[in-house]
């Protein structure tokens, strides 16, 4: 089985690669379409946070979607590299006139139009909220988050004896979620262990709680419990207590979590081509609810799996995009 190479590092940006051989000919092919626009068809914007390879996936992906689709686009690129201060020139060129649509890739490129441009539509590709699409006439997209439905299922179906899930969490980033994993779990026969961290001080007493009601850790995405300062803490304590963690991304995996769900970027882009299709041909933005990935891939750690004597079936190891 072929195996990416991820950085060890689990705090790390989960849309970080280090394949350079398909880096290298992904950015060729990115730097390709940069600054420049076809002569025919409507003028589509790709406004994108990094140029990273999970970026310049979802823009291949979007672009091959709309040419089989036989959508005649012309396409301009503005990157900001990382960078936000790039962001201001970028929309002022964008604004200047003749843009039918802007696909934004990244929350920082995202969040920078939604300031900006309220008469031009926008689909949103590779952010983590959608709260601010909603709340924008003319904005959609899709989020990098599954459903927690889907998440509670794979728990399920990865460690189908557990019965309690434990979860750190921030209550002013993460409560009406927490609520919603709650229900779905409780209707799923299982409990939801969850404790409110507000400090990092907070976590070494949660996590000893959680050592004694918990019999898997759930990751969710939160800017104190998955921070970079926090993240040997969670493995150390995942392996001390023969607790599984279930990482955000394939990086965790690599670094010791039992297993992660992660995404199809070049499909992610082909649903906001598909958003982006249907706004072409007239619909409105606000009639596209935002919506989430339809693919799902996951990464195994078979050595955390066998330390912990958790018995992952063949089948699952075989399907596993990532195995370690």
């Amino acid at each position: 089985m072929m195996q990416t190479v991820m950085h060890a590092d689990p705090g790390k940006s989960w849309l970080r690669t280090t394949n350079i051989v398909a880096a290298a000919v992904l950015a060729a092919m990115f730097l390709l379409a940069s600054g420049r626009a076809a002569r025919t068809g409507e003028r589509i914007v790709l406004f994108v946070s990094s140029n990273e390879a999970p970026f310049q996936e979802a823009v291949n992906g979007l672009r091959e979607y709309l040419a089989g689709q036989g959508v005649q686009a012309g396409y301009e690129v503005f990157s900001m590299d990382g960078d936000a201060a790039k962001a201001g020139p970028a929309i002022q060129k964008i604004k200047a006139g003749g843009t039918k649509l802007v696909v934004t890739l990244g929350s920082m490129a995202t969040d920078a139009a939604l300031r900006e441009i309220t008469d031009i539509p926008i689909v949103a590709c590779l952010v983590l909220r959608t709260d601010n699409l909603r709340k924008a006439p003319n904005a959609t997209g899709v989020r990098l988050e599954f459903p927690l439905e889907t998440q509670i299922a794979w728990i399920q179906k990865m460690l189908p004896e557990v019965r309690s899930i434990g979860v750190l969490y921030r209550p002013n980033e993460n409560q009406k979620r927490i609520d919603a994993a709650a229900d779905i779990a409780r209707k799923a026969g299982m409990r939801l262990e969850a404790y409110e961290v507000n400090t990092p001080q907070d976590i070494p007493a949660a996590l000893d709680s959680l050592s004694r009601k918990a019999e898997v850790l759930w990751g969710v995405a939160d800017s104190l419990t998955l921070s970079p300062s926090i993240a040997k803490n969670i493995l150390l304590f995942s392996f001390r207590n023969s607790i599984p963690f279930i990482g955000p991304s394939a990086t965790w995996v690599k670094a010791g979590a039992l297993y992660s769900l992660d995404w199809d970027y070049a499909d992610l882009g082909a649903q906001c081509g598909e958003m982006a299709q249907k706004i072409l041909a007239g619909a409105a933005p606000s009639s596209l609810p935002p919506t989430t990935p339809r693919k799902v891939l996951y990464s195994l750690n078979l050595v955390t799996a066998r330390q912990m004597k958790i018995t992952v079936s063949e089948p699952m190891v075989r399907g596993a995009q990532q195995v370690y």
